[in-house]
């Protein structure tokens, strides 16, 4: 378990990152502890991701129970803090970035909660009914850019790689989340 301390400091350090800061770097141990250590960003992340949800459920509706919902759900957020890091297990060995993974991944995972929080924010005020839906959907695709932007500057920085790999990082972390999301999409259609 992180100490408050240390989330502070990581948090700190991947709003540095946002700022576009490669100091941001230094607040990033490459050790296996800081590693486990940033799962604990799963648990600060997990009140702004039940809320995209529930905006989400509300804009549209699914014919599923509460237990159905919140069983997919939960399923699918353990798998998404889980399955990109294995990916990048292998593809930091495949381009021999292997040397900076724990960092990689430790600062990836304490960035999340910036991103959530942020998607959360741009998803609620558009939803708001405050702008015109033309409008809201170009400032959820001004926002979903940054967020690309910023993974793929974590990827560069962290990982010391070129900025066609950092994409490639970007594009992967992305394709999982539509792969799960059209999964858990699945089940609620399945619903009889």
């Amino acid at each position: 378990m992180a100490s408050t301390r240390e989330i502070s400091i990581a948090l700190y350090g991947a709003w540095r990152l946002a700022s576009l800061d490669r100091a941001g770097a230094h607040f990033f141990e490459n050790t296996p502890a800081a590693f486990w250590k940033s799962f604990n960003a799963a648990w600060l992340a997990l009140p702004g991701y039940t809320l995209l949800v529930m905006l989400g459920l509300t804009q549209h509706p699914v014919d599923a129970g509460a237990f159905r919902i919140l069983s997919v759900e939960l399923i699918t957020y353990v798998i998404g803090w889980v399955l990109f890091p294995l990916v990048m297990v292998a593809f930091t060995d495949t381009v021999k970035a292997d040397r900076n993974y724990f960092r990689f991944v430790t600062a990836w995972n304490w960035a999340i909660v910036l991103q959530a929080y942020l998607f959360l924010g741009v998803s609620a005020f558009t939803a708001s009914g405050t702008v015109p839906e033309s409008l809201g959907a170009l400032i959820t695709l001004v926002a979903t850019f940054a967020i690309f932007f910023y993974q793929g500057f974590i990827a560069r920085t962290m990982l010391d790689v070129t900025v066609p790999t950092a994409v490639l990082v970007v594009v992967i972390d992305f394709l999982i989340a539509v792969g799960l999301s059209l999964i858990s999409r699945s089940m609620y259609l399945s619903v009889a």
